[in-house]
């Protein structure tokens, strides 16, 4: 069935596709604080799911990934980074703030009062808030910032021709299918685009599995895919390997290939889950306590490294967010954990490197 021709065009100030954290912080930046919003008019915001991190918490939930691996102060809420902790205060939840696993030296200029100190004195804002916490801090922020939200899918983007009232500028318009109903489209026009929408493009696959995700074995062959978690809505990445290895509540052997978080979450689910499993990467998995360079969550170097990044050429702009990131990274505890399950005799979990 070939899709409609758009509905009536929804015009608003600006548009963001994605509803991840970063689409968030976006619409936090430009509504949130202290009433002074930039922006005069409605901010549209398009995404699949039903609200804020939906996808988002749905990949966590699959790999059944309990707690975040930044700091507190680092929320969509950017230019409040005492709103997490205060917010697990209001909520008497601070108990779901865990001390970091590593000591360095990135405390924010706000981080000096007491009540965001735990009963040791270490401060809460360098704790790593539970995925729970996460999430409920960032509904309740969703619902204070008054945005409107668009189910859907955006399929194009284009400018909509030259901007009236003398200002010669353009516009853009988002084309976008709306959930539920894919062949039914419609419009989306805006003074300001904001793309949101995270890493996009094909899933990295080992050539010689790529024939065996496709659509018709995906469901029911023994070669996954962790977005295909997501995508297909299948529960959790233990219900799924039980799912493909029979189903009978033995011991399958299981391949993860990947030397990231997601890779490591992914041995070590299967690992507690009682299978045999092995995880191979191509270089020796990599231990830090953030994707990006500390750094970057560092207040006596974050700004020039910001300042640097956007004074380069857009092209090249790709290029530095990967010589930032060097490649996934695995955070302590669980590479200890790792080697632990690896090391221990009779262990059913081993860790291989090949080219």
């Amino acid at each position: 069935m070939a899709p409609q021709a758009p509905r009536a065009v929804l015009r608003c100030s600006v548009v963001i596709v994605g509803g991840g954290p970063h689409a968030l912080a976006a619409l936090a930046a430009l509504v949130g604080g202290d009433g002074k919003s930039p922006v005069r008019g409605t901010v549209a915001v398009i995404d699949p799911g039903s609200h804020f991190l939906d996808a988002w918490y749905g990949r966590f939930r699959a790999l059944e990934i309990d707690r975040l691996r930044s700091p507190a102060y680092v929320h969509p809420s950017a230019f409040e980074p005492t709103a997490l902790v205060e917010f697990a205060i209001r909520e008497g939840r601070t108990a779901e703030l865990e001390a970091a696993p590593v000591a360095v030296q990135w405390m924010p200029t706000t981080d000096h009062r007491p009540e965001h100190a735990d009963s040791s004195g270490a401060s809460l804002l360098k704790a790593l808030p539970s995925s729970a916490l996460f999430r409920d801090f960032c509904a309740s922020l969703e619902a204070e910032l008054p945005h409107k939200w668009l189910r859907g899918t955006a399929t194009r983007v284009a400018r909509a021709g030259g901007g009236g009232g003398g200002g010669g500028g353009s516009s853009f318009r988002v084309q976008y299918s709306a959930a539920g109903e894919p062949h039914e489209l419609r419009e989306v026009e805006a003074a300001a685009l904001i793309l949101a929408t995270g890493p996009v493009g094909a899933w990295s696959i080992p050539p010689p599995f790529a024939p065996l995700l496709s659509a018709a074995s995906s469901a029911c062959g023994r070669v996954l895919h962790s977005e295909q978690l997501l995508t297909q809505g299948r529960g959790t990445l233990r219900e799924e390997v039980a799912r493909r290895s029979g189903g009978d509540g033995g011991p399958a052997s299981v391949l993860v290939i990947g030397g990231g978080i997601s890779a490591a979450q992914a041995a070590l689910t299967a690992s507690r889950a009682g299978h045999r499993v092995v995880l191979r990467s191509r270089r020796p998995l990599q231990s830090r306590p953030f994707d990006i360079a500390v750094g970057w969550l560092d207040v006596r170097h974050a700004d020039r490294l910001r300042f640097e990044y956007l004074c380069l050429p857009p092209t090249r702009r790709l290029q530095a967010i990967r010589d930032a990131t060097a490649g996934g990274s695995v955070p302590a505890p669980y590479l200890e954990e790792l080697q632990r399950l690896a090391a221990s005799p009779g262990s059913s979990l081993r860790i291989e490197v090949t080219a």
